[in-house]
């Protein structure tokens, strides 16, 4: 290979010189070196063959461009070289070669081949039972030529059928915050035992996400500040059919990702808390077949909370990009904090508005949808748990 690249640093010279000749006539030694190593490290066994004569091709240029620098038998030289190379290609086309290796393992995920040419063959991953799609490419492609899988990097994670029978093993909240045990009351007391549980034991649940009460998995925290978080987990066979690319970039603002049974959501984080300016927002998008639905971010420093019973922000939406119900209506629920208690003004400056009146540790409102009772509105804590 010293031979070879001694030989392509002289001809550089020649192509300068003869660069619209040399351009138009044959591939430059760049790409030649290209080509050669890429062919050399996919089909090694088949190039040993070509190695000699291109060796010999190679000897005789180095000999021709110190003896006497003549372009034209440069010239010849590389095209002899490119149609040795083409050779090659045409042999290896010619071959058929299929896939000789079975396709990625990607974890948690079944695949399947399917031959759909002579020279290509599809690998189809589908997720396990309680796993589903999160994001990657479902199939990868194998190149026939050279017998290469490409990247396979679609993902499936955990997920539930029905938010009462989740059985899983995720113990983290939304908020990265780690769960309590259901057979403590500390740090915060609560009221179920193994008859609100899954399990058979209250025990056999330790600190995994559950669902004893609401409509999606959640826990007590081991945070004192924090009683109880939303789990992150997905409900399973999910219709992500739509691909609405990335969403708009935001600067101060990253956009989170999470795989819901109604498609794609993002939702906006904010980098950093400034300004007093109180702006009415809801940070999540959600993608559709029209794109990802408008969203708004607001990153005052009324936007976090380090106290969740005096947070005065204004998100008038859930973690789910559900509309708040205003806290003075009664439709479509019915509740007991009409009044409040909030550190507005009045019941009527809560608006729709997220706020704790229970005293949950974690911000929530009622939602407009009639099968949805309510929901976290995941707003990040000052201190920068998120």
């Amino acid at each position: 290979m010293k031979i070879w690249k001694t030989f392509l640093l002289l001809c550089a010279v020649l192509v300068t010189m003869t660069s619209a000749t040399i351009r138009h006539n044959t591939q430059t030694e760049s790409t030649l070196a290209e080509a050669y190593q890429n062919a050399y490290n996919n089909q090694k066994s088949l190039f040993q063959k070509y190695t000699e004569i291109i060796k010999d091709q190679v000897n005789v240029g180095i000999t021709t461009v110190s003896s006497a620098c003549d372009k034209e038998i440069t010239l010849k030289l590389l095209r002899a070289a490119q149609d040795t190379l083409n050779a090659f290609v045409t042999e290896v086309k010619d071959k058929n070669y299929e896939c000789k290796t079975s396709p990625p393992d990607i974890e948690h995920a079944t695949v399947v081949v399917t031959k759909v040419s002579e020279t290509q063959q599809v690998a189809k991953y589908t997720c396990d039972q309680g796993y589903t799609y999160g994001g990657g490419y479902k199939e990868v492609l194998c190149e026939g030529d050279f017998g290469v899988w490409r990247l396979a990097n679609v993902r499936c994670i955990e997920c539930f059928k029905t938010a009462k029978t989740y059985q899983g093993n995720i113990s983290i909240t939304q908020e990265g915050i780690q769960c309590q045990r259901w057979d403590s009351q500390s740090p915060h007391k609560h009221p179920f035992d193994s008859s609100a549980l899954p399990d058979q034991e209250i025990s056999s649940a330790e600190n995994y996400c559950r669902t004893p009460k609401y409509d999606e998995p959640w826990c007590y925290t081991t945070d004192p500040r924090m009683k109880r978080d939303h789990c992150d987990i997905p409900k399973c066979n999910i219709n992500n059919e739509h691909d609405c690319g990335l969403p708009q970039s935001l600067t101060n603002a990253k956009a989170r990702f999470k795989y819901t049974s109604n498609g794609a959501r993002a939702t906006y984080v904010c980098n950093s808390f400034s300004g007093s300016t109180k702006n009415i927002y809801c940070p999540v998008s959600q993608c559709s077949a029209t794109g990802w639905s408008a969203a708004s971010v607001s990153c005052s420093e009324h936007d976090c909370f380090i106290n969740s019973t005096l947070y005065t922000g204004k998100r008038s939406c859930t973690s789910s990009g559900r509309k708040c119900m205003a806290w003075l209506d009664m439709y479509p629920h019915q509740h007991r904090y009409r009044m409040g208690p909030f550190p507005d003004d009045s019941p009527e400056s809560a608006a729709n508005y997220c706020r704790d009146p229970d005293k949950t540790g974690s911000l929530w409102c009622y939602t407009t949808d009639p099968d949805v009772r309510y929901e976290f509105c995941d707003v990040p804590r000052c201190d920068g748990m998120l």
